[in-house]
């Protein structure tokens, strides 16, 4: 029953998903076209932050597709770290797009450009009810997953990036002030930069092997040595293989009368793992203590 709701969960996640990426596709096309002819520099920061989105999404859909191809002889664990791979280009790419904003902004601030306070106004709505509404949809999917957590954080950021935007709009149509155009940007590039550097924090922990965020290790070890069989543990590693799967090895001191006791035992350790978050659990059983020597960690 729960892989079928988990399928179920991963399906309907990836209709909005493709939902979301075209409308994404189409409104990222109106804002480069709006900030141009509306010579509106926060409609097009916020058309850069539109981009890194489309991007986004196009490696959740295909994350998600990736996932489901079997291991194979070269790649054993499948391809699901391509994911990781496409979201730490999509945060270089926020980044350098922040720095376009910022030095962008800077020259403008003090000559501010005559913009179209309607055509801005207009395209900003048009931004919050796409980004906000594809969010909320796919945060109603009940697909947990790191990836599509991601996914939903991108476009709330959009939907923030498009009131900025429409309050921009508003100021100039009210007011003539069209310095807030400028204004508005350094505030989204302070999101690109935001969003930009917690994705290449998240990448590059996985990429280098570190602990997965919210795995306590002696946790771990605890759960492994509660069983009444195990004297001790020992090399044990935690790493994540992708934004969603946890693995861990170690090895695993137990009293045991035969190979087939040992393995009843292993096979509890890694139910008892998986309850907190281990998908893949690679246990090295011994029945006496582990003579190798490994140097210590710095």
């Amino acid at each position: 029953v729960v892989e079928q709701a988990e399928t179920h969960h991963h399906k309907s996640s990836r209709r909005v998903l493709q939902l979301a990426l075209a409308a994404n596709g189409i409104l990222l096309v109106a804002q480069v076209v709006g900030a141009i002819a509306f010579s509106s520099l926060a409609l097009l920061a916020d058309a850069g932050h539109q981009g890194s989105d489309v991007v986004a999404l196009i490696v959740a859909v295909v994350a998600q597709m990736m996932i489901m191809r079997p291991p194979s002889d070269h790649y054993t664990f499948g391809l699901r770290r391509s994911e990781v791979m496409g979201a730490l280009v999509n945060a270089v790419f926020l980044l350098i797009v922040a720095v376009w904003v910022i030095v962008e902004a800077s020259r403008r601030i003090g000559n501010p450009h005559d913009v179209s306070g309607w055509g801005v106004l207009t395209l900003g709505a048009v931004g919050l009810v796409i980004n906000g509404g594809c969010a909320w949809l796919l945060h109603r999917t009940a697909d947990r997953s790191l990836n599509i957590r991601g996914a939903v954080l991108h476009l709330g950021g959009d939907a923030a990036g498009s009131l900025g935007v429409l309050t921009a709009g508003a100021t100039v149509v009210l007011w003539g002030a069209n310095w807030v155009d400028p204004a508005v940007s350094y505030l989204i590039a302070g999101l690109l930069l935001w969003s930009g550097a917690s994705l290449v924090r998240r990448t590059t922990r996985v990429l280098l092997e570190g602990t997965p965020l919210g795995i306590d290790v002696d946790e771990l070890s605890d759960v492994m040595k509660a069983h009444e069989r195990v004297a001790d543990i020992h090399h044990m590693h935690v790493w994540s293989v992708d934004s969603t799967m946890v693995a861990l090895s170690a090895h695993v001191q137990v009293s045991a009368d035969s190979l087939h006791d040992a393995q009843l035992v292993a096979t509890d350790i890694e139910r008892r793992l998986a309850l907190h978050g281990v998908a893949h659990a690679t246990l090295a059983l011994e029945c006496h203590p582990c003579e190798t020597t490994h140097p210590a960690p710095e």
